[in-house]
This record gives structure tokens, C-alpha cells and sequence, in this order.
């Protein structure tokens, strides 16, 4: 008897079990999510530093605030830096990028649906070949909403003409095979837009460039000087990606507006490897020519009335 009943668990395990694949992904409903009409999806970035051979899982997850069901598919491409600073970074679609990761990427499902409010937690498998030669590679994983199913002919309505936005999330992978790297990137320049200011807030852009086979992620400083010296402002430069072969731009802002005279910005940005640090000064002026103006003719105006005033009391003296 026992053994009869052993043998039947084991069949029902192998039926159930192994015959149907066992899903890890998991849907929560967040209660009290207003509708923003957009859809979320976070990490929208994932650094993974792994061995030849090694693979792993990361969670992404999609929330839907659009306050109607909508149906997703997963889509997986490749992404490459680029050389025009106006533009981070190129998407692939189904090219494959000279730093490919698109085929070592397996979402656990390529379809599903979320109604308003729901999150979905959706494992994402990476697996690196064994024999794969040290270095950097990109991929994006993105959720897609599809396109509602259009009528039929039959149907009332123009099909013909019914159109569908079709929004899209995406969480960019960033991946480095562990082994003798390439690492070789320095910020190439930095500057203003303009030298002459009226007033602030004053942009400041750095330009990082990266020759290596690897992404880098640097960081630093900006401090400023007044004319004599004294340093009136520091802002920092939270690290960032800087893809291979690319050049990337960085923006940060001094917000003070109250400003006057010459100021000397210097930048310290450390290159992501090596501690090395390079670094770069500019100067710039900020002339408010308006407030300058206007005091030099309240103060003309001022002299003006003044002598009106003596002139009709000599007269009235005489």
C-alpha cells in the first residue's frame, strides 16, 4: 500500500510538477494608485559584474497608472554609446550592437496583462557563455503596452482609421565579463554656454570621453571662485555612465542668482578607474546690466532733482 502511494505522488509530482513550468513572476495590486496615465517601471538601470559562465536573476518591475487594463509584451535590444554629445545613447533594435547582450538575456515571460494599479515583479535570467572574452556589454529590457486588437470589417467603426499610441519602459543593462579590461576614458572638456551672464542660475557641461571596451562611471566636483579667490560654491557631480568608443555629456547647474563680477569654475572629475582625477578650470562673468542701468539712471535722475531743487532756491534767495 505504501508503495502504491508513493507512486502515485510521484506521478503527480511529474505531472504537475515538471510538466508545467513553474512561474517566479508575481503581481501585486497597489492600493489607492491614482491614475497618472503613464506606466512605471523600475530599476531603469542594472550593473552587473559577472564570470564567464555565470548566471543570474534580476527583478524588474512594471506598474500600470493609465486607469484602463493593458496588455504588455517584452522586448529585449541592444544599445551602443555615441560620438555626438547631444545624444547618450543609440538603440539597437533588432541589430545586434558590438557589445551585445540581447542574446544572453531571458525575461520568464514575453506577454502579460495589468489591470490599473497593478505592479508586476518579473524575473529577468542572465546568462554569460563560458568561453566570452572580458568586457562590457548592453542591453535594454522594455516593457511594451500593445496596441488594442483592432474590429473587423463587420464591426461598427473604422478600423482603417483607429489609431494606437504604443508606450514603451525600458531598464538598461549594463554588464562587465570580469578579466583584463580595457579601461581608458578622461573628460575631454568643460565649459559654459556662454561667458558673459546676467544674472544665474550658471550650466556648466562636461564632456567625458571613453576609448576602453568598458563603461566607466564618473563623478567629482565643480567648485567656484570669486575674483579674489574665494571659493563661493561647490556642486557635485554624481557619478554617471559613460558608455565605450562614446562621448558623453553632463549638465549640473549652480542655482545662486545673485551674482556679480568674474568667477573662476574649477572641475575635479575622478574617471571611474584607478582613482584618477582630471581636472579643469573656466572662467565666466555675470554683469547685471539691467540693475546696473537702472541704478545709473534712478542715480542720474537723483543729481537731476537735486540740482532742480538748489536751482529754485538760489532763485527764490535772490
Amino acid at each position: 500500500m505504501k508503495k502504491i502511494t508513493l507512486l502515485i505522488f510521484l506521478g503527480v509530482v511529474v505531472i504537475f510538477g515538471f510538466g508545467n513550468e513553474v512561474f517566479a513572476y508575481q503581481i501585486q495590486y497597489l492600493e489607492g494608485t491614482k491614475v497618472d496615465g503613464d506606466i512605471v517601471l523600475g530599476p531603469t538601470k542594472i550593473e552587473l559584474f559577472l564570470d564567464p559562465g555565470e548566471t543570474t536573476t534580476q527583478e524588474i518591475m512594471v506598474t500600470n497608472r493609465t486607469g484602463r487594463t493593458v496588455n504588455f509584451g517584452v522586448e529585449i535590444e541592444d544599445f551602443m554609446g555615441s560620438h555626438s554629445p547631444d545624444q547618450s545613447i543609440i538603440l539597437l533594435g533588432e541589430a545586434k550592437g558590438p557589445y551585445s547582450l540581447k542574446d544572453w538575456v531571458r525575461p520568464e515571460i514575453k506577454e502579460f496583462a495589468l489591470n490599473h494599479g497593478q505592479r508586476i515583479h518579473l524575473p529577468v535570467k542572465i546568462t554569460i557563455p563560458p568561453d566570452v572574452e572580458p568586457g562590457g556589454h548592453y542591453g535594454v529590457v522594455f516593457a511594451s503596452a500593445l496596441p488594442p486588437a483592432q474590429k473587423t470589417e463587420g464591426e461598427t467603426g473604422n478600423a482603417q482609421s483607429q489609431m494606437s499610441i504604443i508606450s514603451r519602459v525600458g531598464s538598461l543593462f549594463f554588464v562587465r565579463v570580469k578579466g583584463d579590461v580595457a579601461e581608458e576614458g578622461y573628460l575631454k572638456d568643460f565649459k559654459t554656454p556662454e561667458k558673459y551672464y546676467e544674472k544665474g542660475p550658471i550650466v556648466f557641461q562636461l564632456l567625458f570621453e571613453n576609448k576602453g571596451s568598458v563603461h566607466l562611471t564618473p563623478y567629482g566636483t565643480v567648485e567656484i571662485f570669486n575674483l579674489l579667490g574665494k571659493k563661493v560654491g561647490e556642486i557635485e557631480v554624481d557619478s554617471y555612465f559613460a558608455m565605450p568608443d562614446s562621448l558623453k555629456l553632463r549638465e549640473i547647474e549652480w542655482k545662486k542668482e545673485l551674482l556679480f563680477g568674474k568667477y573662476t569654475a574649477l572641475a575635479s572629475v575622478n574617471r571611474g578607474y584607478e582613482d584618477i582625477i582630471d581636472q579643469k578650470s573656466i572662467e565666466f562673468w555675470v554683469i547685471p546690466w539691467k540693475i546696473i542701468l537702472a541704478g545709473f539712471i534712478g542715480l542720474l535722475l537723483m543729481i537731476l532733482f537735486f540740482r532742480w531743487i538748489l536751482s529754485r532756491f538760489e532763485i527764490r534767495r535772490k
